[in-house]
Order: structure tokens, then C-alpha cells, then sequence
């Protein structure tokens, strides 16, 4: 690493240590996993995949998070007459929400 890249870095990390930074990292660390229970618990309810506009996503954050837990294998995604996507849990999924829960 050079020196400018080095001092890049360290402003990079003195700005992250403001409280609105440290907020946002912590919202984007949590978010997956709590969008994961509502599409878990939306589906138990239902019983069927759960349509994108009963998610109430936030604007990127939401549209991110969903895209990771799809890509990981968390959340699958099907076609639906009334939505433009649906989700559900998967196995994966479902087996990491037991183990955050001390259930699996």
C-alpha cells in the first residue's frame, strides 16, 4: 500500500468512527437477517411466497440487502401473477434464522 493510499485509509477510518457512520454500518450489518424473519415470517403466515410490495423495503439498503440474500441462497425468488417477484425462504435460510435463534 502506498503512503497516499495509507493516509486514505485513515481518514476513511477517523470519518467511520463519527456516530452517524457507526449507525449506518451497524444498520447494514443488521438489516439482512432482519429482512430474512419478516420474509420467513410473512411466508409462515401465508403459506405462500411472500409478493415484493408486502416487504415495505427502504430504498437501496432493502433492494441490496434482498439482492445478497437471494445471490447467498438465503431467499428464493419465483415469478408471481400479482407481483413482479416473490420470495421465500429457503432451507439455508431457514437453518441460519434457527441458528441466530439458538434454535438449530
Amino acid at each position: 500500500m502506498t503512503d497516499a493510499e495509507q493516509r486514505i485509509r485513515n481518514a476513511e477510518a477517523e470519518l467511520a468512527e463519527t456516530g452517524p457512520l457507526r449507525d449506518l454500518a451497524d444498520e447494514v450489518r443488521s438489516y439482512p437477517l432482519k429482512l430474512l424473519r419478516r420474509v420467513a415470517g410473512l411466508y409462515a403466515e401465508r403459506n405462500t411466497p411472500v409478493p415484493d410490495h408486502a416487504l415495505r423495503l427502504p430504498p437501496y439498503l432493502g433492494d441490496t440487502a434482498l439482492r445478497a440474500l437471494v445471490e447467498g441462497g438465503y431467499v428464493g425468488r419465483t415469478d408471481n401473477a400479482r407481483a413482479i417477484h416473490a420470495y421465500e425462504p429457503t432451507e439455508k435460510g431457514l437453518a441460519l434464522l434457527a441458528a441466530a435463534d439458538g434454535t438449530g
